[in-house]
């Protein structure tokens, strides 16, 4: 920035480096040896802007502001290859990828070291003259240039101006020959037309004469088809009027067919009507019979029923009783285990908690001390506060598990005190009555007989309890104890007045035995009834369908009869309606007269036809029509000759004024002069393509000859980093296109970030040790690069840095200086904080 930023600068690389902590301008002092200078030079951005510059050497100058600037520019466009200082610097923040070397100084040091000589400058200033004078002709793609583009054009323009002229003059000398020609052949037209006339009048009369007998012909051709019209009229009325005879013959004949066959039928109709009569009687008595049987059948079923209605009661009786004495005793089971308080399990802890009292006593026993204490007179004792009278030789015996005192009043106090082991023992003891008492009192028993004498009772009320509900379950069954009551009362009310509303006869059989067979009698005798009813409903619907079906057909053939004696009387009657408009002799009359006028017409017309044909009228009517458009096509072609020689004259005039013949002369001189331009042009820019391809392939050739020392010196500080296997190939922008490592070969761009960057790294390092050596080349600046390598990849790094750094100068600015420790002949410069 310091170098190519005038301190007046707002641009925003200037603006992300202003502080905002607090409001001052970033500044940079920096002193640099260029060439033969040496100067410091200071910028501050921003706020309180300001430029000074320093040359201490070769001579002394102090500069300010935009000349301080513009000095420091012209000192390092002297001195310092702008391109090479581009290529060889790393900015921060970016990825450092593989520039392109393409820059003068470069090949001239390859070419040297290739065995060149110094003469590349000046080949290279050559060769810019020769690029800049082929950008003249050519563009940079090979194609023509504009400037040759519209001179071609112009030499195309001013050839066709002359073609164009050329053809107007030719047009000229076209159009007289033709008004020359056109002038000779108006007089054969005219001939032409005046014998076509004469041909069109002696046709057209012959054609009129015709006339006469083609309407003859029309009119011959009217009557007869009149003629043919009125005799078809004819011979339809005669058809209609055989039509009507055969109508009324026929109808006769359909007749007396029909009063045949209605007499015949006759017989057959009596019979079915008599056999549908007779099996609808049949039937009717059948049904009487089912019905009888059907009411005896309900009756029997009935009879069972009630029998089996008595059982059902007795049944219900006695399951009503059950469930009764069942929920009684259910009851009665279910108080006692409600007031039950004593379970198997509490008669076992009641019995435990007995057992560890009674070895806990005998325990306390057998270690407390016995006391014994013998009256020697009457006398009265306190005995653990409690008043006792002893007679003479009265005795007192205690074991004592605590403390235990005798106090004679007045006279002496006895205390014993038992031991530790006879106070936890009666401890013990202590607790096991407790919890004997109170599990005794949990179950409401004084002791353990009591338990068990309760545990009992319960068991005998779970037993009973358990069946109570099964005798209830078993007699309820899918009923509730209401629904069994109300089905019991139910059959009670049926069983008691069924006697009652029976019919008296037959009598009621005896037990339900005798009603079932009863009712399996009865029902034989219904189903042989519905056996008989069905057969006889069979045979009725048969002859009813037969009596129907002679019905239906007399019906019909009666029918028949009618519409036949109608039809034929209105067939008589239309035929004698016609007889009396016109009798059948007057119609064949007038049916052969009109034939003899149709023959008659039809002669005329033909004899009329033939004479007109042997006239030939299409020919004549073909000559008529030729000899017209003859005539016609005689007139515009006089017209056109005429239009065409009037055109001719009018354009022969107008272009004798317009000076063809010296815009000619004008035309050709103006196309000669471009085309000597355009070949002198053509010839320069074929004579500089050449030079260029041929001094291009030369420079090519140099370029391959001295790539391979820049190769080898990448490949040499490569090797430092990546190992003896590293090779390289170079594009023809001698930048880094492949990389082989330990005989595997990847494109750049199939490399990791941190392996790209490390070899950008070592082409500049690289292009800078070749470049440098002589005084000339820019350093190398590395800012803050090789963030993407890993810590042994850094220590390489720092071997190949310094392996380059003793042949030219390379800059590193960096926050992290451990990154960069590995440089073994680094001067470290810490700037300011």
């Amino acid at each position: 920035m310091i170098l190519n930023r005038l301190d007046s600068s707002s641009k925003q690389p200037l603006k992300a480096i202003r502080p905002v902590h607090h409001d001052a301008g970033p500044e940079v002092e920096v002193e640099i040896s260029s060439g033969s200078y040496r100067f410091k030079y200071f910028k501050r951005w921003h706020r309180q802007p300001e430029t000074t510059l320093e040359v201490i050497a070769p001579r002394r100058e102090q500069l300010t502001g935009r000349e301080a600037h513009e000095r420091v520019e012209a000192i390092l466009a002297e001195t310092l290859d702008q391109d090479l200082w581009k290529a060889l610097t790393i900015e921060q923040g970016t990825e450092p990828g593989l520039p392109e070397f393409g820059v003068p100084s470069l090949g001239l040091a390859l070419d040297l070291a290739a065995g060149g000589t110094q003469a590349a400058n000046s080949d290279d200033a050559l060769w810019e003259r020769i690029c800049t004078e082929r950008l003249r002709y050519w563009t940079g793609t090979g194609r023509e240039s504009q400037e040759r583009k519209l001179l071609a054009n112009g030499v195309d323009q001013a050839h066709g101006r002359i073609d164009d002229l050329n053809a107007q003059l030719s047009a000229i000398e076209d159009d007289a020959a033709e008004a020359a020609r056109l002038a000779g052949q108006e007089g054969d037209l005219a001939v032409r037309l005046d014998e076509a006339g004469k041909a069109v009048t002696i046709l057209s009369e012959q054609w009129e004469a015709t006339e006469s007998l083609r309407n003859q012909i029309e009119r011959l051709a009217s009557d007869h088809t009149t003629a043919q019209a009125q005799l078809k009229v004819i011979d339809g009325n005669m058809q209609r009027r055989r039509d009507l005879v055969d109508a009324v013959r026929d109808q006769g004949r359909e007749l007396a067919s029909l009063e045949e066959e209605v007499e015949q039928a006759a017989p057959g109709l009596a019979l079915a009507v008599q056999q549908s009569e007779e099996a609808t009687m049949a039937l009717r008595a059948a049904q009487d019979a089912l019905r009888l049987a059907r009411d005896k059948l309900r009756l029997a079923n009935d009879d069972r029923d009630y029998r089996r209605n008595q059982i059902e009661k007795d049944q219900l009786y006695e399951r009503h009783e059950r469930v009764l004495g069942a929920q009684k005793g259910l009851s009665i089971a279910e108080a006692v285990l409600d007031s039950s308080q004593v379970d198997d399990e509490l008669v076992d802890q009641i019995e435990q908690a007995r057992d560890e009292e009674t070895r806990a006593k005998i325990a306390l026993q057998a270690s407390a001390a016995s006391v014994e204490a013998t009256a020697l007179s009457d006398l009265s004792v306190l005995i653990d506060g409690q008043d006792f009278t002893m007679d003479t030789n009265a005795v007192q015996r205690a074991h004592v598990t605590d403390d235990w005192e005798l106090v004679v009043p007045d006279i002496v106090q006895v205390r014993v005190l038992a031991g530790h082991e006879s106070q936890d023992l009666a401890t013990d003891f202590e607790t096991a009555q407790q919890e004997h008492a109170r599990l005794c009192a949990l179950g409401g028993v004084g002791n353990l007989a009591e338990a068990k004498h309760k545990v009992d009772e319960r068991r005998e009320a779970e037993r009973s309890r358990d069946e109570s509900v099964k005798t209830i379950q078993e007699n309820l069954r899918d009923l509730t104890l209401e629904g069994l009551v109300q089905k019991l009362d139910g059959l009670i009310k049926r069983v008691s007045s069924y006697p009652a509303d029976r019919q008296q006869a037959p009598p009621l059989p005896e037990d339900l035995d005798e009603a079932k067979k009863v009712v399996s009698s009865a029902e034989n005798d219904a189903a042989e009834c519905q056996d008989e009813v069905d057969r006889c409903e069979s045979t009725a619907e048969t002859a009813a369908e037969a009596r129907k079906q002679a019905e239906v057909g007399a019906a019909l053939q009666a029918g028949k009869l009618k519409s036949a004696r109608d039809t034929k009387k209105l067939a008589e009657q239309k035929l004698e309606e016609a007889r009396h408009v016109q009798p059948d002799r007057d119609l064949e009359e007038a049916l052969s007269a009109k034939e003899t006028v149709v023959q008659e017409a039809a002669t005329a017309r033909q004899q009329a036809e033939s004479e007109l044909r042997a006239q030939d009228p299409d020919s004549l009517k073909a000559k008529l029509d030729n000899a017209r458009d003859v005539k016609v096509k005689a007139e515009d072609a006089l017209r056109t000759n005429q239009d065409r020689r009037r055109d001719l004259k009018g354009r022969l005039e107008a272009h004798g004024e317009s000076g063809l013949h010296s815009r000619l002369n004008v035309a050709i001189s103006e196309h000669q002069h471009l085309t000597r331009d355009y070949q002198r042009i053509e010839s320069r820019a074929q004579a500089v393509h050449l030079l260029h391809q041929t001094f291009e392939r030369h420079r090519q050739d140099a370029r391959q000859r001295y790539i391979a020392p820049f190769k080898e010196q990448i490949e040499q500080l490569g090797r430092i980093v990546f190992g003896p296997t590293f090779e390289v190939e170079l594009d023809g922008d001698l930048r880094v296109a492949q990389r082989t490592l330990d005989g595997k070969t990847l494109d750049i761009e199939q490399l990791s970030v941190g392996a790209r960057e490390q070899i950008g790294v070592i082409s500049r390092l690289a292009c800078a040790a070749i470049v440098s050596p002589d005084g000339g080349g820019a350093p190398v600046v590395i800012d803050d690069a090789l963030g993407w390598s890993d810590p042994s990849r850094l220590q390489a790094m720092g071997a190949a840095i310094a392996a380059a750094g003793r042949d030219c100068q390379v800059i590193v600015l960096t926050c992290t200086p451990g990154r960069y420790a590995h440089v073994g002949n680094a001067k470290v410069v810490r700037l300011p904080a």
